[in-house]
């Protein structure tokens, strides 16, 4: 997910007729981001990865947060990793369907589930963790990549397990219509 370091957005609101609406500046064409990358279960926050602005997610770069999510799950759940292995789903963009990236997930024994091309709504970390994320983000404005993760962070603290059990729960219910 791209997370801006300017999160004010227009919105609606309704106005008697003497009175005009507030001035909003309008947003930047290219406005400063970071890519903000999530790995997560029914329990909690695994692993996360902001993206440094001036690199790209390749197939390498890719592989070396799966090697890291990976060892902070053997940590975190050693019988999962430690059973027939831990099921995997990312999106199909090409640094996850790489040759680098099957192989590295092979060597992990991670078993991956199909996702369909152009479906957000399948994605769990989109349809819930980001959905949450973009509002509480909402009407935030942050100088330095320091303060918006800091800032990032205060929203996987409290989230209670409940959360992201109700997450993965919304997966079942999506597929279940996607595949009828």
């Amino acid at each position: 997910m791209w997370i801006f370091y300017d999160n004010r957005k227009r919105s609606s609101q309704w106005l008697d007729k003497s009175k005009s609406p507030k001035t909003f500046p309008k947003p930047k064409l290219y406005q400063k981001k970071v890519m903000l990358t999530v790995w997560w279960n029914s329990e909690g926050l695994i692993h996360n990865h902001f993206l440094n602005p001036s690199e790209t997610t390749t197939a390498e770069v890719y592989c070396g947060e799966l090697e890291e999510m990976h060892t902070k799950l053997m940590k975190l759940k050693p019988a999962l990793i430690n059973r027939k292995g831990p099921i995997l789903f990312h999106d199909n963009v090409r640094p996850h369907t790489s040759q680098t990236t099957v192989k590295k997930l092979i060597a992990l024994r991670y078993e991956t589930l199909f996702h369909p091309p152009y479906s957000p709504d399948l994605s769990p970390t989109d349809y819930h963790i980001f959905k949450h994320m973009d509002a509480f983000m909402k009407r935030k404005k942050f100088s330095n990549l320091e303060n918006l993760k800091s800032y990032v962070m205060k929203f996987f603290g409290p989230n209670q397990t409940s959360f992201y059990e109700n997450g993965m729960e919304k997966l079942l219910t999506r597929w279940q219509q996607c595949v009828e």
